[in-house]
Parts: C-alpha cells; sequence; structure tokens
C-alpha cells in the first residue's frame, strides 16, 4: 500500500480488494468470519433466535413486541451468540429507551439542509481490508450553538443504529478516528460527565457495535479531561484498541491511503457518502421498538 509505514504489521489485507461500504452480498472471508468468529449457522442461529424470543417475551419491559429477527441477530451477532450477553444488552437498550424516549427520535430533516453541524459525522466509501466500516468524527465541524447537545445525541443514536442495519458491519465492526483539530471551550462544556456517560453507556452497553480500533488524532485540551472520565468506564480490551497519534501520518500504519481522504494525507478526493447521514435520518423513523430489516 502506497505511504505505508514499513515496519507496520498492524494491517492484513483479508479481502484482495478494498470493498465499498454499499454492499449486497457477504463475500466469502466474511461468511468465514461469521462461523468461525462468530459461532453462527443456519441451525444455530434458528434455535438462538427462538430462544432469544421466549426469553424477551417473559421480560415486562419487552414482552408483546413482534421483534423484526434482523434486529435481533444483529444482538446475537455481537455478542457471539451468548443468548444472556444478548439479552442484557436489549434490555439495556429497552432500559435507555424508559429512560428518554426522545434519544430515539433522530433529528429534523431541515436541520440537515439549514446546518453544518451534521456534518462532523464523516462516513468513508470504502472498508478497510478487514472488511470494517470506518467513521471519521471531526467536532470541530460540530457547533453546540446551532444544534443543541440533545440534538447531537439523537444524531449519534440514529447513525449507529442505522448503520448497524449493514450485515458487513454487524460482524466485521467499526474502526474510528475522532479528529479534535479547532476544537474549542464551547465543545468542552459539552464534555459533563453525565454527557460522556450517555455515550459510553450507549455505545458499549446498549448498541451491538463491534469497536475494533479507535484512533484519536490532532489533539486539543479537549482530549485530556475527556479520555480521564471515560478511561475510568472502559474495559481493558476496549482500552487496548485506543491509539493516540501525534500526526495524522500515523494513520498509515493501520489504514491505506486509498480510503483515507485527502485532508489526511489520502487518496480519496470525493465523499460519495456526504448525503447518507440524511437518507438515514429518514429511514429511522419507521425503526420504532421492533427494529428494521437488513440493508440486505
Amino acid at each position: 500500500f502506497k505511504n505505508m509505514s514499513s515496519s507496520s504489521t498492524k494491517l492484513i489485507q483479508e479481502s484482495y480488494e478494498i470493498l465499498s461500504f454499499k454492499m449486497k452480498h457477504l463475500p466469502d472471508f466474511v461468511l468465514k468470519k461469521l462461523k468461525d468468529e462468530l459461532k453462527e449457522t443456519p441451525e444455530k442461529k434458528r434455535k438462538s433466535l427462538l430462544e432469544l424470543k421466549k426469553m424477551l417475551d417473559d421480560e415486562q419491559l419487552t414482552g408483546g413486541i413482534d421483534f423484526h429477527e434482523d434486529f435481533l441477530t444483529q444482538y446475537l451477532r455481537h455478542s457471539k451468540y451468548d443468548i444472556q450477553r444478548t439479552f442484557y444488552h436489549i434490555r439495556s437498550m429497552f432500559l435507555l429507551r424508559k429512560k428518554d424516549s426522545s434519544l430515539f427520535d433522530g433529528i429534523p430533516d431541515e436541520f440537515f439542509l439549514a446546518k453544518e453541524s451534521p456534518k462532523f459525522f464523516l462516513l468513508l466509501p470504502k472498508r478497510c481490508p478487514q472488511g470494517c466500516t470506518i467513521v471519521i468524527f471531526q467536532y470541530a465541524k460540530y457547533n453546540p450553538n446551532e444544534l443543541p447537545v440533545e440534538d447531537f445525541k439523537r444524531l449519534f443514536i440514529m447513525l449507529f443504529i442505522q448503520i448497524l442495519r449493514d450485515p458487513m458491519t454487524q460482524i466485521n465492526g467499526f474502526k474510528f478516528i475522532h479528529d479534535f483539530q479547532g476544537t474549542t471551550l464551547l465543545h468542552l462544556k459539552q464534555c459533563t460527565p453525565s454527557n460522556l456517560y450517555l455515550f459510553y453507556h450507549a455505545a458499549i452497553h446498549c448498541i451491538p457495535g463491534r469497536y475494533k480500533e479507535i484512533h484519536i488524532i490532532n489533539e486539543s485540551f479537549l482530549v485530556k479531561p475527556c479520555w480521564k472520565v471515560i478511561n475510568l468506564f472502559l474495559s481493558e480490551k476496549i482500552r487496548n484498541r485506543v491509539h493516540f497519534h501525534s500526526s495524522t501520518e500515523k494513520l498509515f500504519d493501520y489504514f491505506p491511503s486509498s480510503i483515507l481522504p485527502t485532508e489526511y494525507g489520502g487518496d480519496l478526493r470525493e465523499n460519495q457518502m456526504e448525503n447518507w447521514s440524511r437518507k438515514a435520518n429518514a429511514d429511522h423513523k419507521h425503526h420504532g421498538v421492533t427494529g428494521q430489516p437488513n440493508f440486505f
């Protein structure tokens, strides 16, 4: 790969081509991962769905809800078919819903046309060689005076719930790049312990995301206090997947240049995914408590 650090052994190319985010099938290497790593077979899936549905029906919070099987399968895959763990995560999601159902509403459509803030979330059009979905968070684009923090939370939860309708993301997981370039005191004011805990709790205990790598670049004064708080909650497993980089060039130890935008020294000039968030927000209106079908 161009611009790759020669000393890097981290980047193992599992797929012979760089795959797009938008896909309509699971490649062979992903089907193998699904069976070997996530323990899914057609028979195991069928039996586990029956068992999980019974557990959810017997639970006061979730009894009587006709869940979409694709939605339940996301959680089974996330927990590698550990039924108790699956049940815990779905129950946590519903406890969060019970506490504040408005978190799951998405944001008004006009915000995408009139405000710059929703653009803080950059979904890349290409996957890493392992098939992961790559998201760059550019926090300086988020203006708390323009988009209240409550809407920021709704946007955050909507985006994750909608991306996880993609089976490739369910199986291969996410890689995140958190870019703090240009963040200000206004951003720091939003980083209250309760807000930081909500993002942690939703991401780790409620949303069935597999977080493979988390990269921190362009550190500002914001990072240290936030990391001190979040670090208290993180498991060692997740903590070991967080990488702080002194320069953006270090990203090439983990990503091929062909998938990163030019502003980070990569080759990606145009991102066709800019309207994805708006469409996802519109689709989110149909999510409800039952979940939605996968993209494919």
